[in-house]
């Protein structure tokens, strides 16, 4: 197991840099939007003037956007990574990346979707607690419960618990502490037999998703029964997935339904606990959530811990 990496917590006044290791920008609207809300919450915003030159579905080319991050860890005065958005490209510029940075300069990296490809990684090579949750073109779209979440993350508290009434507990298990990783599933996907995969052995596993049929579900997650990912699990966090039937309640709920018991029938030879309906992932109540920090599923009170010690900073 990684000896966590925490990173430092932010207070009013820090600065925040926005990276674009994935898609490009697509809607400026909601790029501004994000923006007034880290402002609103007192922080500064850095980005480039000209925002990113990527005409197709990257932000910009490869060495550009590894150069992008690791020019942002490098800089004393940028004390957080917010991810521009998701989509895909993370995985082009993932070997370019100083590691030796990224350990040095521990700051948090926070995003979801396609960035939890680097936050895993960072993860399994240095121990950084990385936060899932709103990039900057969904921050304008969160739900009150979501921004209050993801200041509290931001300001070194992601170890207070989550109590979630709406949790669907699909089995339950014993009580384990473990680090929890994991986010989008297409993305994690992507990873398997490459050099960036990592192990899911005792670990908390959170998965989630957007405009995936239930087919394609079905086979991502036969494929990571095959490679053998759900083997030694310490338990499995299913979050959102979404965007099929945004307006038809009764089919969005056979849709989980349909979900759910695909992934029992796969974890059939485990005895972890398993969730399904956490609020987090491609939803407005995107709760953050600490990767790579100790967690613990209670599945009687529909609660999630977190806890080691908090690290007690001076800010």
């Amino acid at each position: 197991m990684n000896i966590p990496l925490p990173p430092l917590p932010l207070k009013k006044g820090d600065t925040l840099g926005i990276v674009a290791p994935a898609g490009r920008l697509v809607d400026t609207n909601r790029f501004f939007k994000g923006l007034e809300v880290l402002r609103e919450m007192g922080f500064n915003v850095t980005y480039p003037r000209d925002l990113w030159p990527g005409k197709e579905y990257l932000a910009d080319s490869d060495e550009n956007r590894a150069s992008e991050f690791n020019r942002l860890l490098r800089d004393p005065e940028i004390k957080a990574l917010i991810g521009l958005r998701g989509g895909f490209g993370c995985l082009r510029m993932i070997d370019k990346i100083d590691l030796v940075l990224v350990a040095a300069h521990p700051k948090m990296i926070i995003g979801f979707s396609d960035i939890t490809v680097l936050q895993n990684y960072l993860y399994a090579k240095t121990g950084l607690i990385s936060l899932h949750g709103p990039v900057v073109t969904s921050l304008g779209d969160a739900a009150v419960p979501a921004l209050k979440r993801f200041f509290l993350c931001l300001s070194g508290k992601w170890d207070e618990p989550l109590t979630i009434k709406k949790i669907e507990v699909l089995r339950d298990g014993p009580t384990r502490t473990a680090p929890l990783v994991g986010g989008n599933l297409a993305s994690l996907i992507s990873l398997l037999g490459t050099p960036y995969d990592f192990s899911w052995d005792d670990k908390i596993i959170f998965l989630e998703d957007v405009n995936e049929p239930a087919y394609r579900l079905d086979r991502m997650l036969t494929q990571l029964f095959l490679a053998g990912k759900f083997k030694r699990l310490a338990g499995l966090i299913l979050g959102e997935f979404s965007g099929i039937y945004p307006d038809d309640a009764t089919q969005q709920i056979d849709y989980l339904e349909t979900i759910w018991r695909r992934v029992l029938t796969l974890c059939d030879k485990g005895d972890f606990s398993i969730w399904g309906n956490f609020p987090s992932g491609h939803c407005p109540v995107n709760m953050t959530l600490p990767l790579g920090a100790l967690s613990q599923m209670q599945s009687g009170k529909s609660r999630l811990l977190f806890p080691s010690a908090r690290t007690r900073y001076v800010i």
